[in-house]
């Protein structure tokens, strides 16, 4: 077994660091828990639930389009936040914000598809 560059059996490395003083686990690093993936599935099926919802019924009050907005931008944000604490990857949420909330907008109906491929296109660098 190595550790560093301290290399030997197990038994051999820990009574080093018993003789010496030392607690092995704080060399050591600890192995983080895996992100339950319901923590991804949840917040997809809510969010395409209200993009459905939103874009194929008309006849629901502003009031309530309003409150599938919010909560499909809040479901969103919540898969952001899991990919975030899962993959790290700043890259990854900061898409996944940006999507969510664009595509929430289409459905809502405040800004048309074309429009978002305009903007979309004017962000894009030359």
């Amino acid at each position: 077994m190595k550790l560093g560059k301290m290399e030997g059996t197990p038994e051999e490395i820990r009574d080093f660091c018993q003789n010496n003083g030392l607690n092995i686990e704080d060399y050591l690093e600890k192995v983080e828990k895996p992100i339950n993936r319901y923590m991804f599935i949840c917040p997809l099926i809510i969010y395409l639930l209200f993009i459905i919802l939103l874009t194929t019924i008309s006849a629901v009050s502003n009031g309530w389009r309003t409150v599938m907005f919010l909560i499909g931008c809040c479901c969103s944000l919540w898969l952001a936040v899991a990919v975030q604490i899962r993959f790290k990857n700043t890259w990854a949420t900061f898409f996944i914000i940006l999507c969510g909330i664009s595509f929430m907008l289409v459905a809502l109906g405040v800004i048309s598809p074309l429009e978002l491929l305009d903007k979309a296109r004017e962000l894009k660098p030359k």
